[in-house]
């Protein structure tokens, strides 16, 4: 018998100190559901692979004009001021709700990747209630959608690149130091990054150029613009309506 009560005390040693740890990890790293594989668990979340699933998702959402947005966003974010509401007064303002940045939107992407990632997303991406701006020009997710297509056309891995970076306003992008009239405002352009392409188990300059090639021949043409980002894997689209190529950082 006290043989017995000492297995059972060192079992509950063993589960509180368990439990202790737990509730350091989660003081510490949040809630370790809470991200991406969490959310998938508890959400329907395939890959987004059609035009028709991201009109679908995006239609959940709820769609402000410039002149709806909340104004207090609009002034933390510089996008009040003369030189960007020119800009900014004809976009589609996406409202999503801060526990809908993890769904995937197009591919694998996930809306997160297309979001600013600055105070304002970190103060509402674990609030309840609450939700953050998108402003977005859907014709970009099309592109990027377009770009996996054709990758799997050709035999590519058609997952292998991630988006970077979508839209901006105009105080994150000035603190990264965008151009003044970035695509990226306008929720117009992304930037991304190129992995293994051709599956030969590494990346090389050659995946990136598959890309390029891709990008100029088939998705962007002369709608839009390339930016080729010369010495690293990133890659800029963006549907600004007519043709723009550029070798360096001087454009965004």
């Amino acid at each position: 018998m006290k043989k017995r009560l000492t297995v059972f005390a060192v079992l509950c040693l063993i589960l509180s100190i368990l439990a202790a740890l737990g509730l350091i990890y989660y003081k510490k790293n949040g809630n370790p559901f809470s991200g991406n594989r969490g959310y998938d668990r508890t959400h329907h979340n395939p890959d987004v692979t059609t035009k028709q699933q991201i009109d679908a998702i995006l239609n959940t959402f709820e769609k402000v004009s410039y002149s709806e947005v909340d104004k207090t966003y609009l002034k933390e974010t510089k996008s009040n001021r003369s030189k960007y509401k020119k800009m900014l007064k004809n976009g589609t303002y996406y409202k999503v709700p801060s526990d809908s940045i993890l769904h995937k939107i197009v591919g694998k992407n996930r809306i997160r990747n297309f979001i600013p990632k600055d105070k304002y997303y970190k103060s509402r991406k674990s609030s309840d209630n609450k939700y953050l701006y998108w402003l977005l020009d859907k014709r970009i997710l099309y592109k990027v959608l377009a770009l996996q297509d054709e990758l799997e056309k050709l035999g590519h891995n058609r997952n292998a690149f991630y988006i970077r970076s979508g839209y901006r306003h105009p105080h994150y992008n000035d603190k990264i130091g965008g151009a003044t009239r970035s695509q990226h405002l306008t929720g117009k352009a992304v930037d991304i990054s190129v992995q293994d392409i051709n599956q030969d188990g590494k990346y090389t300059n050659a995946d990136k150029k598959i890309v390029l090639k891709l990008a100029e021949d088939k998705i962007i043409k002369n709608e839009g613009g390339v930016g080729l980002y010369p010495g690293t894997r990133s890659v800029h689209l963006d549907v600004r309506g007519h043709k723009a190529r550029w070798n360096s950082y001087s454009r965004k």
